[in-house]
């Protein structure tokens, strides 16, 4: 019977422990994870653009471009350093950066003349929470 009793003791904890809320400062940490993800993904697409722009030789537009890109990667980390030390959160930025720089070069089979295919994807989604913060929430 004490068996029992134990079993049914430890098998209703288990399942109040799998049913419990998540905290308020692990659900802070989630979105701001999210938005610093995102931001990472639009200073990769606003870089890629910026090369494209500097090898067809429009140097204005490519340091505008240059501008957008260190911006959002500066969001990034500051929404990254919300759960990180600052420098675990400086590596992950740069990762999440560098593997979205990455998959966007696959996209356009590292060839600028297909970037249509990246600004399809990313331009409104990276242009407007640069504009406005509030559009990643």
């Amino acid at each position: 019977m004490r068996s029992l009793f134990c079993f049914l003791a430890l098998a209703l904890t288990l399942a109040s422990q799998s049913f419990a809320q998540p905290s308020p400062e692990a659900m802070t940490n989630e979105v701001t994870d999210t938005v610093a993800t995102e931001y990472a993904e639009c200073s990769a697409y606003f870089g890629i653009v910026q090369g494209a722009f500097a090898s067809s030789g429009k140097s204005q537009q490519s340091a505008k471009f240059k501008e957008l890109s260190d911006k959002a990667a500066e969001f990034s980390l500051m929404a990254t350093e919300r759960s990180r030390s600052t420098d675990m959160a400086t590596r992950v930025t740069l990762a999440r950066i560098e593997m979205s720089m990455k998959e966007m070069q696959k996209t356009i089979d590292n060839n600028y003349s297909n970037i249509s295919l990246l600004m399809e994807k990313h331009s409104d989604s990276c242009v407007e929470p640069m504009t406005d913060s509030s559009a990643l929430i």
